[in-house]
């Protein structure tokens, strides 16, 4: 079963692999840092043990001349060593290198002084060049073996990773599966119920508190079917956007709300210019009322709220509980809410900020914690 993992999912997965991999190679790296260092020391050692036996066999050729008392013959040693053979001077005598050594003091050579010279021989120089060779090997083989454990390391995290998700998702899709069904289900009564309100109202019901609170218990379910509907529905909804007057939609929503309002004798105030944007109209009302049932929500009692729009600039305030600092990262995530002890499902701002990303309406909150919180909504212009 494929995966597709959402924004926040994302963002796990790869602070997951990050964590993974990182402590895995920080692992491989000590390892092959203890690793390299032995290895060097036992090239070193070698190449040591081979240089001593170098020079001791050039002062046995050069002993063993003297005594016959015959000229010495220079023999080439091994491929990798270069031997040059000098005088007092430090004057080269005998070499099997073709260029100048032009310092002979350097720590790649090893520079032997002879007790007494032999043959004019005073200094035995031996330069080898393997050790290096050996270890710029040993190099790129560590530093190979590292970058494909780390690929190996990373390939297996993204697996291990999506392996674990796999059980999480499988309860996200029966859950999804759930609302959409619950929303498909809620449609029909809740429709009959809104009708049936209607009716009431335009009868001669004597006792209109008790429409009243059908009608505002009617509206909040309402409410909560078209953020259900919205998040169970809005991948195959069909967008139909036009131009109108966001004025007159927030109008048509404060009259809605008002109702609301009143069961904690809040009032919701409006001052609206006239403003036309281009949008899809239902994502738009779902945004205000959204906002309008927030504000109702987490105001204090006999309290006003106050909606203004002007120059593409919508404005919510109510006073009330206020939004601290460290929520105000978090309150547009889904599921989360502002106060445990406030209803709801912290599925409203979720889905504010949803509808403000797919049309590039820049939103953000003032609040002052305890006095008033301030959602502010910039539209693009036409």
């Amino acid at each position: 079963m494929d995966i597709f993992l959402n924004r926040e999912e994302l963002k796990a997965l790869l602070g997951f692999l990050i964590i993974y991999t990182s402590s895995a190679l920080i692992l491989m790296i000590i390892i092959a840092i203890l690793y390299h260092n032995n290895e060097t020391n036992k090239i070193h050692e070698k190449r040591t043990m081979e240089i001593k036996t170098v020079i001791m066999s050039y002062e046995k050729e050069l002993m063993q001349a003297e005594m016959d008392k015959v000229p010495y013959e220079f023999h080439p040693p091994k491929d990798f060593f270069n031997v040059v053979l000098l005088d007092k001077g430090k004057k080269p005598l005998f070499s099997n290198v073709n260029s100048q050594i032009s310092d002979l003091d350097t720590a790649r050579y090893t520079f032997h002084e002879l007790s007494s010279p032999i043959n004019e021989v005073a200094y035995i120089v031996v330069d080898e060049k393997k050790s290096e060779q050996e270890i710029f090997k040993l190099n790129f083989i560590i530093a190979l073996s590292i970058l494909i454990s780390s690929i190996f390391v990373g390939i297996e995290g993204y697996f291990l990773s999506r392996f674990l998700l796999k059980p999480v998702h499988s309860r996200i899709d029966k859950l999804n599966k759930f609302i959409k069904d619950s929303s498909h289900e809620l449609n029909t009564p809740i429709a009959a119920l809104m009708m049936s309100v209607s009716n009431l109202k335009q009868s001669s019901f004597p006792d209109r508190r008790v429409i009243n609170h059908i009608s505002i218990s009617t509206k909040l379910i309402s409410q909560i079917y078209n953020s259900l509907s919205y998040i169970a529905f809005n991948d195959i909804d069909e967008v139909f956007e036009e131009s109108f007057d966001l004025a007159l939609l927030i109008q048509e929503s404060v009259s809605y709300f008002n109702e609301i309002a009143a069961t904690k004798e809040n009032t919701i105030t409006a001052q609206l210019q006239t403003t036309f944007i281009h949008i899809d109209k239902s994502c738009i009302q779902k945004v205000i009322h959204n906002l309008l049932s927030n504000a109702i929500k987490y105001s204090y009692p006999k309290t006003t709220i106050s909606v203004k729009l002007s120059e593409h600039l919508l404005t919510v305030t109510n006073k009330g509980i206020g939004i601290s600092e460290e929520n105000k990262k978090n309150i547009f995530k889904r599921f989360e809410r502002r106060s445990t002890t406030v209803g709801g499902f912290g599925i409203g701002l979720d889905i504010v900020n949803s509808v403000c990303e797919m049309y590039h309406i820049k939103v953000w909150i003032e609040s002052i914690p305890n006095k008033e919180t301030t959602f502010y909504l910039q539209f693009p212009n036409v």
